[in-house]
Formats: C-alpha cells, structure tokens, sequence
C-alpha cells in the first residue's frame, strides 16, 4: 500500500500553480520551450503509473526569441477554444464543394455545350450526387443527434451561416434529385432531347426554373463553407475575405477531376467525343486552379502572422502537400505525352488534383485548431488593425467635437 503522505496531482493542476507573474508567457529557454519550475514534492519518485510529473512546456511567443519583454498571457493559456469539428467536418467541406462544382459545371455543359458535351452534362449530375449522399450522414454526425438538424431548419436566419448554409444544402439537395431524375428519364427514353411543341416549350420553361434556384443554390454551397469559417473568431480563419472564394475555386477544380475521372473510367463515349470532354474539363480544372493560387496566396498574406500554424507544426505539411499535388496535377497534364499513356497520366493528374483539394480542407479545419491552442495567435483576433485605429481615433475627435458643439450652444 503507497504511503498516505505522499502527495499525488493530476496533470492538469499544473495549470492551478501558482506562478510569479502568470499574465506573462515564459521566455525561451532550453531550445526553444518555457520550463515552468516546479514545486519541491514533485520530485518525489512516488507517482501514479501513466501520470508524468514533468513540469508543463509552455508556448512562447515570437517576442520572447528576440529577447524582448514576454507578451501578456494567462499561465500561457489561449483565451480562445479550440474548434471541436473533427474529421466529419473536414470530408463535409470536401465532398460537398465537389458536389456543388460538378453540378455547376454538368448545368453550363448542358445549356452551353449544344449537345457537344451531353456526357459531361449526365456524369457531372450522377457525380454531383455521388459526392452529396455522404453529406448529410456526415453531418448529423458531428451534432450527435439527428434533430439537431432538423432544428436548424425551424427559424431562417440569413444573417447566420451555419443556419442559411443549412437551408442552402437542402434546397440545392432537391435541385440535384430533380435533376438526377430527368437524367434517369432520359437513360430510358422518357424524356427525349428536343420534345416537340407544346410539350417542348413546356419542359424548357420548367429547365429554365429549375436552373434558376438549382444553380444559386450550388454557388452558394460550394463557397459558404468559406464564409462560415470566416464568421468564427478563430485566428486562421477571422475576417479572412479570400475563404469563401477558395473554398469556390477548390468546389470548381474538384468537380472537374471527378468528372473527368468518371468519364476516363466509365468508357460509354466514343474516343474522339471522350477526348473533346476532357479536354474542355481541363481547361476549366486549369483556370479553377489559377483562381485558387491566387486565393491561397491572398489568404496567406491577409492572415500574416496569424496564419503560422500553415507553416509551423504537423498541419503545415498537410498543407504543403496540397500546394505540392495541385502543381503537380497541373504538371502532368501538360506532359507531352500520347498514345496508351494518354490517359493514365489524365487519370492520374485528376486524382493529384482531388488530394490537393482534400488536403486543403483538412489543413484549413485543422489548422484553426492549432491556432486557438497558441495563445499569441489567438491574441492577435482582438488586436484592432490599423485602419480600425483610425476609425475610432477619428469617431473619437467627432464625439468630443460634438460635445464641445453642445457645451458651447448651452
């Protein structure tokens, strides 16, 4: 039996203990941590077994390298919480920006393409679909309860969203099965392509109103998520105005590859028609992936320093290989090759690119959570920028003008 004096703390007492100036995060020391000192009895070789009795590292800041004073703090805890989405998040993100582009892209193939692109048009639907099924499983999932879901849907608030996002997946849900369906009537013949009139001046007005919600509805979905993360006070995400059109550019460049993936593996299309599809694919895969170097790039340099945990840490090599796998998606399209490696190579730069998008969403989610964990990025949120600065300098000389105005006239 262990001795009844012997004195036993949990791990995270260490947070209790007192400190002489805890409202400071430690310097650096011993390579670049913060050694807390502890307390004599803990030095004591009695310990529960699996309890370490080290003394706790802190984070230290980027001011305590050059050896300047060290940044306020609370016993080096960030004032923030760390998200709790975890891993359903993450694909939610994934699969339902794939959904939405593959939808845009098989809408424009059908109302632009003339009958050129009839196989983009049907693969883009059946893989818009595909791609939703897993979304809503996934995100019932994260809530923990299937009403929370349905609760969401009692109120419409288009000021919140998370709220107005809920609406917009539902809706677009339903625009993606009617379309599914007609795709399905025209497999069996019951829909043909050119109805003659009035049943064809008919179908085109009810495709004319269909399209009018469905494809508001897909836009939406593909960039919401963006605007959502933007909405949070998270360090990675805050204020940030390129999320939304990132997550839009990443929806257009995914759909892309998984149409394109599709067709290569479905076979139904003649050569010369398959080898048109893609190469229209490619062109709007390209232009997407433009638009999203672009997006990153202005992300990262309106995030700054609070964008480090892209850099720094386990996420940053999350995020290096999306940077990598999209260049090299972009590489092996335009290797000059022919013959029977032809597609291979199409094949395999559609799935580089469908890795990078992945990877970009699960460096965004779990970026944020190692964000909120360091407490000098998170104390970067509250600090006011410098046109916020002048702004309330100037409203300030505006309402002391303003009272003196007042005085003066009583």
């Amino acid at each position: 039996m262990a001795d009844k004096d012997a004195h036993y703390e949990a791990p995270w007492t260490e947070n209790l203990r007192h400190r002489p100036d805890p409202n400071r995060v430690q310097p650096l020391v011993d390579g670049g941590h913060a050694a807390i000192s502890a307390p004599p009895w803990q030095s004591s070789p009695q310990s529960p077994p699996g309890v370490s009795l080290e003394p706790r590292r802190a984070h230290a800041s980027p001011q305590s390298e050059t050896g300047s004073e060290s940044e306020p703090s609370y016993y080096d805890v960030s004032p923030l919480k760390r998200p709790v989405w975890k891993w359903q998040i993450a694909n939610y993100f994934y699969f339902g920006g794939m959904s939405a582009g593959a939808y845009l892209i098989a809408r424009a193939a059908d109302r632009a393409g003339r009958g050129r692109h009839r196989a983009v048009a049907r693969t883009g639907v059946w893989v818009a679909l595909a791609a939703l099924a897993p979304c809503p499983p996934l995100l019932i999932d994260d809530l923990g309860d299937p009403k929370r879901f349905h609760h969401m849907l009692r109120v419409f608030k288009p000021a919140s969203p998370m709220n107005l996002g809920t609406w917009m997946l539902t809706g677009y849900g339903g625009a993606l099965a009617a379309a599914a369906a007609r795709e399905l009537l025209r497999d069996f013949g019951l829909a043909p392509e050119e109805a003659p009139p009035p049943a064809g001046e008919a179908a085109k007005t009810w495709l004319d109103a269909h399209d009018l919600a469905g494809i508001p509805l897909a836009t939406t979905v593909a960039g919401y998520t963006g605007v959502l993360l933007s909405c949070t006070a998270n360090p990675l995400w805050c204020k940030n105005r390129w999320l939304g059109p990132l997550f839009s550019a990443s929806a257009v460049s995914t759909g892309a590859e998984a149409i394109s993936l599709a067709l290569d593996l479905s076979r139904r299309e003649e050569r010369e028609e398959q080898d048109a599809s893609q190469r229209v694919l490619q062109k709007i895969d390209s232009a997407a992936h433009v638009a999203e170097a672009v997006c990153i790039t202005g992300f990262r340099r309106e995030a700054g320093e609070k964008g480090k945990s892209l850099e720094q840490g386990p996420v940053s090599k999350v995020h290096r290989f999306a940077t990598g796998a999209l260049i090299a998606s972009e590489v092996l399209k335009r290797l000059p090759v022919k013959g029977k490696w032809r597609k291979p190579v199409r094949m395999l730069a559609a799935a580089s690119g469908l890795a990078a998008g992945f990877a970009l969403r699960w460096a965004m989610v779990y970026g944020g959570k190692q964000a909120a964990d360091d407490p000098h990025t998170a104390r970067l949120v509250s600090r006011p920028q410098r046109g916020e600065l002048a702004g309330d300098e100037a409203r300030s000389s505006l309402r002391v003008s303003a009272a003196s105005g007042a005085t003066e006239q009583r």
